[in-house]
C-alpha cells in the first residue's frame, strides 16, 4: 500500500487548535454546570468525542466502509459512475495528476486496489467531504465509482454534487488537447 504524505501547514496547525478547543470546550462546560446533569455532560462528552473520532479517521482508505455506509446516519453521500475508454491503469494515474491540480487534497492511493481518497478543507458551510473513487474494468471501459462523503453532516448543501461535478470538469479539461 503506498501513502502519500504531506508536511504540515498552517490550516493543519489550525484545525490541531480547533480540535484542543474541542476537546477543551466539555470540561469548561462541565464547571459551569449544575452537578444536578451529568447527563447532559455525557453528552456533551459523547458528540464531541464522536466528532474528534471522524477527524482522526477521516484521512484512511480503511475506514471507507464507516463513511460510506448506508447505516452510517451522521453523513450525507451521493455515489455516482462515470465511464471512460481509457485503461484502468491510465486512468488511474491520470485522475491521481488531476486531484493534484485541483482543490481536492490527494490523501492516500492504493494501486494495488486502484483505490483513491481525497478531501475537500473545512469551509464555513462544511467539516470537509471525503472523495472515495475506485476504478473497475467492464470489457472494454473503466468505471470510475465516486462517493463523496460528508465528515459529520446530515445535510451536505448540494457540496457532494458539486464535488462531483468540479471533478468531471477537471477530467474534461485534463483530457483535451
Amino acid at each position: 500500500m503506498k501513502y502519500i504524505t504531506h508536511k504540515p501547514t498552517l490550516r493543519d496547525i489550525r484545525i490541531w487548535i480547533a480540535l484542543s478547543v474541542l476537546i477543551i470546550f466539555p470540561f469548561l462546560i462541565g464547571n459551569y454546570l449544575e452537578p444536578n446533569s451529568p447527563i447532559l455532560i455525557v453528552t456533551i462528552f459523547l458528540i464531541v468525542g464522536f466528532f474528534i473520532f471522524n477527524l482522526i479517521i477521516r484521512k484512511s482508505l480503511s475506514f471507507t466502509n464507516y463513511f460510506t455506509s448506508k447505516y452510517n446516519l451522521l453523513t450525507s453521500k451521493i455515489r455516482s459512475e462515470k465511464t471512460f475508454d481509457i485503461s484502468k491503469e491510465l486512468m488511474f494515474e491520470k485522475i491521481i495528476e488531476v486531484i493534484k491540480d485541483s482543490k481536492f487534497k490527494l490523501i492516500e492511493a492504493d494501486k494495488d486496489r486502484f483505490e483513491l481518497l481525497a478531501i475537500t478543507p473545512i469551509s464555513f458551510t462544511s467539516w470537509g467531504e471525503n472523495l472515495y473513487i475506485s476504478f473497475e474494468t467492464r470489457g472494454n471501459e473503466t468505471i470510475m465509482k465516486f462517493c463523496s462523503s460528508t465528515l459529520f453532516q446530515i445535510y451536505s448543501w448540494g457540496k457532494n454534487e458539486k464535488n462531483f461535478t468540479d471533478l468531471l470538469n477537471e477530467i474534461e479539461s485534463s483530457l483535451t488537447i
